[in-house]
């Protein structure tokens, strides 16, 4: 869970802070570290000194092979050296050859005095007890205490086992002062008495030292503070790079679609807003044009929505090649739009427009596979200064609808008379649901007949509306308003329960009923369910009930929705491909699920007769249906000579006026004004199909 802005800022104080004691500690550090190496160099340079004063004065000692007068008092202490000059001091130390009497020490004592002010020479037994001490003005109390110091007798010990100079200190890291230093310089030594001299080494704070001092401390100091300062500056560096990466990413999001890349939405409108206000002073017209993407949905639903993607990103680029000078953005999923400046007239803007159409023309290569482009555009321009972006956007999508409407893959300019179009769409919309909920559609059956036995087959059920004020409205107005507002799957289902729910009460059992069915059924998955649903809750067996979809709905999602259709087969109800023939590959599915049932669509019946071409047409599917052994039915029958026809080719059902209108059924005589040999006698019906009475279609 992210921190709030409090306590970033806590913590933010806090590390400041911290920084900052660390700086302090650090310099404080490099501050005693430097004195504590000052001075002792300092010390070190006075023990040199009197290693060199013993030297100058070792004529006063003795070799130990040189006779002794027997009045002379032999220490016995030997001076570790050799006459060797060549030798060191601390070699000449280890040999020990050489003898102190007891007056020479004390003239090497005062000889030393005048050099330091403070030192001893002192003789320790080995097990640590004083034997003499030189000055005699130091008393043997005094060294005594001295050896007590842990620090020096740690010294004193270390140089009686090495022979080398050893150091005692008070140095202490968080302690004040000027620190202090003895040096115990081994002098002499026999079996039982070491002779050192103890100096104590108390520098003295000259010009030298304070420079030193201060130059040492001032680039240790300046190479922690550049230390530290290049920490902090990686370390803010790198927050500082991600807050600017994060907010460039937020920048570039909020004014760019993240997919394509291009504008948004929001971008577009403030540039339309700015060229509306240019174009009142400059009286100059804006051009909108709204693109959307055919059938993007089907994309998506069949080859993924990764290929759906590219798809776009494709059309984007296609997009800012043909209006490279121009403002291209991406309004929502699958629309664009483009502002078109300073052109000069709308011959110009239909030129950058026909540009795009042979621009898509060439297809989308994703995935191995060629995929189409249809683009559905609108063009609105602004006439006068009282537009604003948001009218110009909406006229351009008014035309926009026009051009889905009227076949796609085109462009269509904006007219006023889009408006009241719309207004009586959204007014139809609202009336439609309305209807829907108070039950103000009836549905109406046509009748199906068998050419061979003339009986009646069954009903296809059509929904039917009666406005109260409006009157009759087509089926042609109010089912693509349906689909467009999502509406068609209530319809679907009302219809499906109401067909079942009649032919339930229907006196005769072996009567079919036939139900269409929109693609927008089938797109929850739940269509089996509601089948199941409506014949249980009418108690209409499954055989009786007869289901018609297009090849449209094949090609939404054909693996699901055949996977559905075999669970609608499964239950015993037929299914039948409706309009067969009029799309591009209705062969390719007949051969993906085995219809019960193909229709022809009444766009062959109607000039069947007139058109050798038409007739060998139907003539092939009647040959395909009995070659599959699917049944046949042709729609749209109107005159004896296409019933004639049909029959000779050996088409199974036909149904149309002159059979029978779409009408209510009664559930006692379902026969009652249809054509067929249950309504009449064997000849009367010979006689009705040769009457040259032909009804009018509605």
């Amino acid at each position: 869970m992210e921190a709030s802005p409090q306590f970033k800022r806590i913590n933010y104080v806090l590390c400041i802070l911290i920084g900052f004691l660390v700086l302090a500690a650090a310099f404080f550090i490099v501050n005693k570290t430097v004195l504590y190496f000052s001075f002792r160099s300092e010390a070190q340079e006075n023990v040199d000194r009197l290693i060199t004063k013993i030297e100058e004065n070792e004529e006063l000692i003795l070799p130990r092979n040189v006779m002794i007068q027997p009045q002379q008092e032999v220490s016995g202490i030997g001076l570790r050296g050799t006459q060797d000059q060549t030798m060191s001091w601390h070699e000449r130390l280890l040999n020990n050859d050489h003898v102190m009497d007891a007056t020479t020490a004390p003239l090497l004592a005062d000889e030393l005095s005048s050099v330091f002010p403070v030192h001893w020479l002192l003789g320790v037994s080995n097990q640590g007890e004083v034997l003499s001490v030189f000055p005699a003005q130091m008393p043997q109390k005094s060294a005594i205490e001295l050896l007590k110091d842990d620090a020096l007798k740690q010294a004193w010990h270390a140089a009686q086992d090495t022979g080398l100079i050893s150091f005692a200190g008070n140095f202490e890291v968080f302690t004040f002062g000027t620190p202090e230093f003895t040096a115990i310089v081994p002098y002499s030594h026999n079996d039982d008495v070491l002779y050192s001299f103890v100096l104590k080494a108390e520098p003295t704070v000259t010009h030298r030292t304070v420079v030193r001092a201060v130059a040492a401390a001032t680039a240790c100091g300046f190479l922690i503070v550049l230390i530290f300062a290049v920490s902090a500056v990686a370390f803010l560096w790198r927050s500082l790079k991600e807050r600017w990466q994060t907010t460039k990413t937020i920048r570039f999001l909020a004014h760019n679609d993240p997919l394509t890349h291009l504008p948004n939405r929001a971008v577009f409108n403030e540039e339309l807003t700015k060229a509306l206000r240019k174009s009142n002073v400059t009286l100059a017209e804006v051009y909108v044009i709204a693109v959307d993407v055919d059938k993007f949905k089907e994309i998506n639903d069949t080859h993924g929505h990764a290929a759906g993607d590219l798809f776009l990103q494709v059309i984007a680029d296609r997009l800012r090649l043909v209006f490279d000078d121009h403002l291209v953005a991406r309004i929502s999923g699958d629309e664009f739009a483009v502002l078109l400046e300073e052109v000069p007239s709308q011959k110009q803007v239909e030129v950058l427009t026909e540009r795009l159409v042979s621009a898509v023309k060439a297809p989308c290569h994703v995935d191995g596979k060629n995929l189409e482009i249809s683009l559905s555009m609108g063009i609105a321009k602004s006439s006068d200064a009282a537009w604003r972006s948001s009218r110009l956007l909406h006229c351009a999508d008014l035309a926009l609808y026009r051009t889905k409407t009227g076949g796609r893959n085109g462009y269509t300019w904006y007219h006023p008379s889009m408006d009241e179009e719309l207004q009586y769409r959204k007014a139809l919309e609202a009336e439609m649901r309305k209807a829907l909920a108070c039950d103000n559609f009836s549905v109406q059956y046509q009748a199906q007949v068998s050419l061979s036995d003339k009986k009646l087959k069954g009903f296809e059920a059509l929904l039917r509306w009666q406005h109260e004020d409006r009157g009759w409205i087509s089926p042609d107005v109010f089912i693509p308003l349906a689909e467009e507002t999502g509406l068609i799957e209530e319809l679907g289902e009302y219809i499906l329960r109401k067909a079942c729910k009649d032919a339930a009460s229907w006196v005769d059992s072996s009567l079919k009923v036939a139900v269409n069915f929109s693609p927008s059924q089938f797109r929850t998955g739940e269509i089996e369910n509601k089948i199941e649903s409506a014949l249980r809750d009418a108690g209409l067996p499954p055989r009786r009930l007869e289901i018609e979809i297009t090849e449209s709905l094949l090609m939404k999602d054909t693996s699901n929705v055949v996977a559905s259709l075999k669970r609608i087969s499964d239950m015993g109800v037929s299914i039948a491909m409706d309009d067969f023939g009029t799309g591009y590959s209705s062969l390719s599915y007949l051969s993906k699920f085995p219809f019960n049932k193909i229709k022809i669509d009444r766009s062959f019946i109607t000039n069947l007769g007139q058109d050798a071409h038409t007739d060998a047409i139907v003539a092939s599917i009647i040959g395909l249906g009995r070659s599959l052994d699917v049944l046949i039915t042709a729609e749209g029958v109107e005159n004896d000579t296409q019933r004639k026809i049909l029959r000779a080719a050996g088409c199974d059902l036909v149904q149309g006026f002159l059979f029978g209108k779409p009408r209510v059924i009664d559930p006692e005589n379902p026969y009652a004004a249809v054509k067929c040999l249950q309504n009449v006698s064997e000849g009367r019906m010979d006689n009705a199909f040769s009457s040259h009475e032909h009804p009018v279609s509605s």
